[in-house]
């Protein structure tokens, strides 16, 4: 059951039911807002902790890279 219909059942006026309707939708409204608001900040500390770390441990990958060598085969 919707809100429409639990309203009309409870017997309030149409106006009400329209009213009540365009009240819910803006608080809908605002609420995806709020949260999308939120997701964005947490993207951005998210990325913002990933490049800190990485400016913060960028010298090991350097160490990693020099300590490769390369293997020759022996000859017979």
């Amino acid at each position: 059951m919707n809100l429409r219909q639990l309203l009309k059942q409870a017997g309030i006026s149409n106006d009400i039911v329209k009213e009540v309707e365009r009240k819910s939708k803006r608080t809908s409204e605002q609420m995806e807002q709020e949260h999308q608001e939120k997701a964005l900040a947490l993207t951005k500390m998210m990325i913002n902790d990933a490049l800190r770390y990485r400016k913060e441990h960028g010298s090991d990958k350097a160490a990693v890279e020099q300590m490769r060598t390369i293997i020759l085969p022996d000859e017979k």
